[in-house]
């Protein structure tokens, strides 16, 4: 982590967005906006209960 600091890639060691998960990791995006640890494990699940809740509150209003 200090030498993180000194090199300034202390801003892309992130944790995972998934609560269950928290996995640190090492951002490699080009613009730094990754949020999960593997898109295809923790991504995924995300996107499909925000899918799934978008889709119930289209059909309820």
């Amino acid at each position: 982590m200090f030498k993180a600091q000194q090199d300034g890639s202390w801003n892309r060691l992130k944790t995972c967005r998934n609560p269950r998960c928290a996995v640190a990791f090492y951002d490699r995006s080009r613009n730094n906006s990754g949020v999960w640890h593997d898109v295809k494990v923790c991504g995924n699940a995300a996107n499909l209960r925000a899918y799934r809740a978008r889709r119930r509150s289209a059909h309820t209003g």
